[in-house]
């Protein structure tokens, strides 16, 4: 083939197609998938960048789903800049940033300010969830042609002290829940929930601090299993009440899955997202590590986690996501301070990959199936599909490159996240599988293992 205009060829590279690993050289130009060939049928090579990836995996660019960069509002904990380097650092190509920010992403206008915004800092391709309540659906009509991925509702009041933060955000009862849905279906756009009852929390952080519970387990206690199962059977009856598109984010016990399952087989169109910590780390992390394993939902019993495979393998959780929240020390750091007064988050995109690669390797899922999980089904479910997704001809030129057999621990300060001093629950993980290579539209924004920082901006909105 020879040809000069070429950008990139990844030379001998076994990569993933339509649910199968194949052989070949990728050539790439002008961010674009040109040709794959057999290997070494385009000999020789053209001048522009050859990359032998012989003895490594060619994955579709692989999406992080549910992230809070933070910007604006409060960059001192992540910004577009930091956040999407830790995301090339760790193998993703494109994310979705969740709307509770200051301003929170509630109106056309802020949705443009942000997409501004990142288009100035990002390392990599992005796009939004737009926030959703009870009071700002006479906003709906303008959002709902702004190109975001979804709409993210919490089903609560707003905290104390953040009611600006989560303007437009919340729906805080039933009646309110019920008629954000019906409103949501009449513009055919999904809303995503994070599905906590938050009266049964409430009422259950009345109780532990009543009869003096201060331990570490206050924090998974007061948030038990059936403030989630409540609010998913709620948030299916409404939809299927109202022929609606919801979604539920960071799935987190198996009875919630079950439900969804249960919800799929009778046609309501939900789509469930999970965490690689719920399938990960059990709720006795918080015993050990405290605020530094918080995050909501909390981590989850033993049983949960090996539980919520059958539905990761059945195709019941379609999604895969970090919910990356990263905070300053003094945020996490509780010294004689009660656990409840700690921030929940966990700041994990540089590990979501890894972790999830080395599920591969303890046979928990497939290798195909994570591809669907990271890549094919965020592009198709959100309307990106094949642009982004599929390694075919004529799509974006995204890869995630891994070594398959590394082993290696991570040492959390030499993270990329500004939340990396807080990340003791990686500290020291024994992990199979490691990104090598980022690659978006065909530029390589991360080589082994170094981000390219001079790719600030490169980063590109990609419109649902």
């Amino acid at each position: 083939m020879n040809d000069q205009s070429m950008q990139l060829v990844l030379k001998n590279a076994r990569y993933y197609q339509n649910g199968t690993f194949l052989q070949g050289d990728i050539w790439v130009s002008e961010g674009k998938i040109r040709a794959i060939m057999a290997c070494g049928a385009g000999e020789p090579y053209p001048q522009g960048q050859v990359l032998d990836v012989e003895g490594l995996t060619v994955l579709p660019g692989l999406f992080d789903t549910h992230v809070h960069f933070r910007e604006p509002g409060y960059t001192q904990r992540e910004g577009f800049f930091s956040g999407s380097m830790a995301a090339a650092a760790g193998g993703i190509t494109a994310y979705f940033d969740m709307p509770n920010v200051m301003p929170p992403t509630n109106t056309a206008q802020t949705l443009q300010d942000r997409i501004a915004l990142a288009e100035q800092s990002s390392v990599v391709d992005f796009n939004f969830y737009a926030a959703l309540g009870y009071d700002n659906l006479d906003q709906l009509p303008e959002l709902a042609k702004g190109g975001q991925v979804g709409f993210k509702t919490f089903l609560q009041a707003p905290p104390v002290g953040k009611e600006v933060e989560f303007k437009g955000m919340t729906a805080q009862d039933d009646g309110q829940l019920y008629w954000l849905i019906k409103q949501a279906a009449k513009h055919k756009k999904r809303c995503f929930f994070h599905c906590e009852n938050h009266f049964v929390i409430a009422q259950m952080e009345e109780y532990l601090r009543k009869t003096g519970q201060t331990e570490n387990n206050f924090h998974y206690l007061s948030r038990p299993n059936v403030a989630e199962v409540q609010s998913v059977a709620t948030v299916i009856q409404f939809a299927k009440a109202q022929d609606a598109k919801v979604g539920i984010s960071h799935v987190s016990v198996t009875q919630a899955a079950q439900l969804i399952r249960e919800a799929k087989a009778q046609g309501v169109d939900i789509v469930a997202e999970t965490c690689y910590q719920y399938l990960t780390f059990d709720s006795s992390k918080i015993d050990l590590l405290g605020s530094y394993a918080k995050c909501n939902p909390p981590l989850r019993s033993k049983e949960d986690v090996e539980g919520l495979w059958e539905y990761i393998n059945d195709g019941t959780i379609s999604l895969m996501g970090s919910d990356h929240a990263p905070f300053l020390e003094e945020d996490k750091k509780m010294g004689d301070a009660p656990i409840w007064q700690a921030k929940s988050g966990l700041a994990g995109i540089e590990v979501l990959v890894p972790i999830m690669l080395t599920h591969v390797a303890e046979n928990k899922l497939s290798l195909e199936k994570l591809v669907q999980l990271m890549s094919e089904n965020p592009a198709k479910i959100f309307g990106l599909y094949p642009q982004k997704g599929t390694i075919a001809e004529g799509s974006d030129a995204d890869f995630t490159i891994v070594n398959l057999n590394e082993k290696f621990s991570p040492d959390i300060t030499k993270m990329v996240t500004k939340g990396r001093q807080n990340n003791l629950l990686f500290d020291g993980l024994k992990l199979q599988g490691r990104p090598r290579y980022t690659i978006v539209r065909g530029k390589i924004v991360m080589a082994e293992g170094l981000v390219d920082a001079t790719c600030k901006g490169y980063g590109k909105f990609v419109r649902a």
